[in-house]
């Protein structure tokens, strides 16, 4: 067929599309309406020359008078049909399509030329994004003629099209009076023109599509415009007058500000304030999306809910609203029942906002966008777990994680071969249709905890014994399992007495239960082989072995040509019971949704500079790219992977996680190693999707360095810091009015781990809070002033540390430059309080406890600190691991879980941390001097701590009076004593230090009684 590729080359001029719910085609003026009907049913025909022909009649009918915007919109027509119909007829004709349109933009008048300058930035655009995979790879070159578009390189593009879009705008005191109705025959018309009246609107937002993509910054260097002024977010009359000074001329985001400040100030007095509400909402996303600010999330709102209230009454404001109900529920997302809880309840704010916006009557873009919301917030989710192999005659748990239902459906099916063998499909709505109809073992249904919060819980239930076999375990959130109207999970798993652990190749085949060898167990070793014809994974029988006294077998070479290959299973047989597990994939899920296409995901990276000195900053970015088989390359959104850098080695030396943004790319930096082998450096994304190469080398011997004075004194947040620093010649001159670059960089540290145990740790945020360009003076000296903001988003009762990274590249009056780096660290308080003590220790070895109390900048304080020891009281039941997440409802009260998994933990109880105080043990207030000990034999109320754990607490007070706190965990043994003072599975006192050649031992134990070893 013609029409599909057609249409595809007419893409570009459809862009100027107005967002829209229905798009319908536009009638054409009767005097051209003939000849395009005539052009439409030789398309149909297939006839693209003869098309051709008809076109190129209409386009110099319409060239003879294109004075008017109707006349020159049919020039503009005509032309994109020439190019489209050129193309079904020529290959590889994309660079004459662009010549094309680069002569008409020559002869042509206003506002056509502005609208084929769009056009033609677009069709550039088009053509980068097709061929980035070759433009990526070029290098840049000087004095080169570049008529061949197929010799640019991404920076020739960038410079091209972003100078395209500025010209398509740059006449826009005539666009703004040039009404969209003129140009209909190009435009689809859809149903809110409203929100893009005039011609300037049209190309202003659609020069915005690119502006606001980022790919362009990919290989700017991090110094780069940043928005980080709060006036970004100001309300419409204040954003518009702000002055956003920058040296970087080519950033897009500062082009984007200075559109939107145009858009906004042409629309402010607008009788209907649709246009102004709709560019004004557009701003602040771009700024929340790209801005840096310190508190972007407040501002944010803030700007957010201005519009909604401004506008209460107008449908327009209606996408403020959705924004806001978005951002609860964004939020609301974070909330985790054993750590951060401060939004559990945003979800239900989001919802409010939603249902308040859906009882209004119009139908506008939020109105529609809060009904997904809301679908997306009410939805239910279901997750589940169980050992995969559980013990017969006994009782076994389930972890269920459930979002918004309180009643949860079960079915207990045997899982045959045949049913196994039919797994791989569970995509498939048949699949599902046969298991649900299978005959059943066991069905019931098992009430939830209800918390009406709409956020994820989970909670374990009770699974009654079953005897030996191979089972499916079905959960539905409706009692008919519909695999059209509710959710359904299935977990493969077996009951078994027989156990197998082993080392390499080394088995024993064992008892669950008991522990005790399985003596002549037969053994089946199945090898898992990939089927190329029928596109499946088949078994074949590859060695057979039988345990011996021990329950022991060997995977040996003779039997199994590659005992290491995880892709054996066994099929273990011992008195009439067989265990014969699937080791690969056993948890299946339906939700009514297809099987995602397969993709490859390749990543190009971009660093600031080819060359490094050690020590310094690697700045990097990059831009992930899908390649689907049938489809036009894309960017990757939303993509989580890893950054690795590598060293002259080959090793990892660094590590960062990465999320690609909208636009496909993400950003990060790695600090080079001041020491070790210099040379060809490396950074690599996880699965080899993407490299990049650098060289990290002394340039040159170096004449001078840079370095800081020490700081003296304590500092707290919101002090303002000086740091001098200094640049020298190794000659012993100073670097005088040498030019200094610097950035001060935000990371907070927590210094006190038990307050995460108690609560949680919040995310760990770096920042940059200020940067400038200064001289040195005359000896070679400088000065870095900045004001230590603390981080807002972290609640105080953390007691963090802020650490205040100081960066400085000082280059001289020769073009030298070197680089040097200082931390200050600065908290709410003024005293640190560091305790240092092991977690397990001989009791009569615990004789000194080491305290320390020094100022932020590291130099020693006295002060008067309080030491409480105090015994707990430790769980009297031995508990095995969990082998998932801790729950957080319940369905059992801990006395009836007990007495159904005597061994098992009910809550939290197995962490000593959570256990309650028995006694105070020892008890101390003294001055800690320096390099002095406390010795708990010395005073108290015992002589000598018994065996068992115990919680020490250390505090004391800044100079401010304020409390500093910390608290340590010790668990003190007898080493002459065979017994345990608390019950254990497996205790070992610890690693000792020896030294290569020595001898060692170590002492092991456990409460378990009859222990096969």
């Amino acid at each position: 067929m013609i029409m599909q590729p057609l249409k595809a080359c007419l893409i570009f001029i459809f862009l100027y599309t107005l967002v829209s719910l229905h798009v319908a085609s536009q009638p054409v003026a009767n005097n051209y309406e003939k000849q395009w009907r005539q052009v439409d049913e030789l398309v149909k025909k297939q006839l693209p020359k003869s098309a051709l022909e008809e076109v190129k009649k209409i386009y110099q009918l319409a060239k003879k008078d294109a004075s008017s915007g109707y006349q020159q919109a049919q020039v503009i027509k005509a032309l994109v049909y020439m190019i489209g119909l050129q193309n079904e007829i020529t290959e590889n004709s994309e660079a004459k399509s662009i010549a094309d349109i680069e002569k008409e933009i020559s002869s042509a008048n206003e506002p056509a030329k502005s609208v084929l300058n769009s056009v033609l930035a677009e069709m550039y655009w088009n053509y980068y994004q097709q061929h980035r995979w070759q433009l990526y790879d070029r290098t840049n070159t000087r004095s080169f003629k570049k008529d061949d578009i197929a010799t640019w390189t991404a920076d020739d593009f960038h410079r091209k099209i972003s100078e395209l879009y500025l010209q398509s705008i740059k006449n826009s005191a005539l666009l703004q009076r040039t009404r969209l109705e003129v140009y209909d025959a190009i435009i689809l018309k859809g149903n809110v023109r409203h929100l893009r009246p005039t011609l300037f609107d049209l190309l202003a937002h659609h020069a915005l599509e690119y502006f606001k993509n980022d790919e362009r910054d990919i290989t700017r260097p991090a110094y780069a415009f940043e928005i980080d002024e709060a006036a970004a977010f100001d309300p419409a009359a204040d954003f518009l007058h702000h002055k956003f000074i920058t040296k970087d001329s080519v950033s897009l985001q500062h082009k984007a500000l200075l559109l939107y400040q145009q858009l906004i100030a042409f629309h402010l007095n607008d009788a209907k304030p649709d246009a102004l509400i709709d560019a004004d909402i557009e701003r602040i996303e771009f700024v929340n999306d790209k801005g840096v600010q310190e508190n972007k999330k407040q501002l944010y709102l803030m700007a957010l809910n201005h519009i909604a209230h401004q506008y209460e009454n107008d449908p327009a404001a209606t996408q403020a609203w959705y924004l806001i109900a978005a951002q609860y529920n964004q939020d609301g997302a974070t909330y985790q029942p054993y750590g951060d809880t401060s939004h559990r309840y945003d979800k239900i704010r989001a919802k409010e906002i939603c249902e308040k916006i859906l009882a209004q009557k119009d139908s506008s873009e939020g109105k529609i966008n809060c009904y997904n919301l809301l679908n997306e917030i009410n939805g239910k989710d279901l997750k589940f777990s169980i050992e995969k192999v559980n013990t017969p005659a006994l009782p076994f748990r389930a972890l269920i994680q459930y979002k918004n239902f309180s009643q949860l459906y079960l079915r207990l099916i045997k899982a045959d071969e045949k049913l196994k063998g039919e797994l791989d499909n569970y995509y498939d709505e048949k699949f599902w249709n046969k298991i649900t109809a299978s005959n059943v073992v066991r069905a019931w249904q098992q009430p939830l905890p209800t918390t009406n919060d709409l956020q994820e819980h989970s909670t374990e239930i009770k699974v009654d014994a079953l005897p030996p076999g191979d089972y499916l375990l079905l959960a539905s959130t409706d009692e008919n399992f519909d695999p059209k109207k509710s959710l359904l999970g299935a977990r493969l798993f077996y009951v078994s007495n027989i156990s197998y652990v082993n080392n390499s190749q080394n088995y024993f085949v064992l008892h669950r239960e008991t522990g005790q060898p399985l003596v002549n167990a037969d053994v089946q070793v199945w090898e898992q082989k990939y089927d190329y014809k029928t596109s499946k994974e088949t078994k074949e029988k590859a060695a057979a072995y039988k345990t011996d006294q021990h329950g022991f077998f060997e995977l040996t070479r003779a039997k199994t040509p590659n005992p290491n290959n995880s892709n054996y299973t066994l099929d273990i047989s011992h008195n009439g019971e067989r265990l014969f597990m699937n080791e690969y994939q056993y948890y299946y899920y339906y939700n009514n949704e297809t099987a995602p296409a397969e993709e490859d995901i390749e990543v190009f990276l971009f660093t600031d500079r080819s060359i490094y000195r050690p020590g310094q900053i690697l700045y990097f970015k990059g831009i992930a790219v899908s390649h689907e088989q049938d489809k036009k390359n894309s960017v990757k959104t939303g993509y989580e992977t890893w950054v690795y850098l590598n060293d002259a080695n080959d090793e990892v030396v660094d590590s960062m996680k990465v999320k690609t943004n909208e636009y496909g790319s993400f950003s990060g930096k790695f600090e080079l190693p001041q020491s070790g082998l210099n040379g060809q450096f490396s950074i690599e994304m996880k699965d080899d999707e993407g490299s990049a190469r650098i060289s990290v080398e002394e340039y040159k011997r170096p004449k001078f360095y840079v370095d800081y004075e020490k700081m003296k004194g304590s500092y707290k947040v919101n002090d303002k810091i000086k740091v001098m620093g200094f640049a020298k010649a190794y000659a012993g001159n100073n670097i005088e009015q040498a030019t200094v670059k610097y950035r001060v960089v935000r990371q907070p540290r927590f210094i006190y781990p038990w307050l995460s145990w108690r609560w949680w740790q919040p995310p760990v945020r770096e920042m940059e809070i200020a940067h400038g360009e200064i001289k040195t003076d005359k000896d070679g000296k400088f000065v870095i002033e900045f004001t230590a903001i603390p981080d807002l988003t972290i609640d105080k009762k953390f007691d963090p540390v802020f650490d205040y990274r100081i960066y400085a590249d000082v280059t001289d009056v020769t073009g030298e430059t070197r680089s040097g780096e200082k931390m200050v660290s600065v908290s709410y308080k003024s005293l640190l309080l560091n305790v240092d003590l092991p977690g397990k220790l001989p009791a009569d070895s615990f004789k000194n406890i080491s305290i320390s109390t020094t100022n932020m900048a590291g130099e020693f304080e006295r002060a008067k600190v309080t030491v409480t020891i105090s015994k707990l009281r430790a769980e009297k039941r031995l508990i095995r691991s969990r082998y998932w997440e801790r729950p957080d409802q319940f369905v059992m009260s801990k006395d009836e879980y007990v007495k159904q998994f005597p061994y098992d933990e009910y809550d939290n109880e197995a962490d000593y941390k959570g256990w309650g105080k028995e006694q105070v043990a020892y008890e101390k207030t003294d001055s800690v001097k320096e390099n002095s000990e406390f010795d708990p034999e010395a005073s108290g109320r015992n002589s000598k701590l018994l065996p068992g754990f115990y919680e020490m607490e250390v505090t004391t007070k800044d100079k401010d009076g304020l409390e500093v706190k910390d608290v340590r965990y010790i668990e003190l043994y007898d080493e002459k004593s065979n017994r345990l003072d608390h019950p254990e599975y497996l205790w070992s006192e610890g690693s000792k230090p020896v030294e290569p050649g020595e001898r060692t031992t170590n002492k092991v134990g456990t409460s378990a009684t009859d222990v096969y070893l």
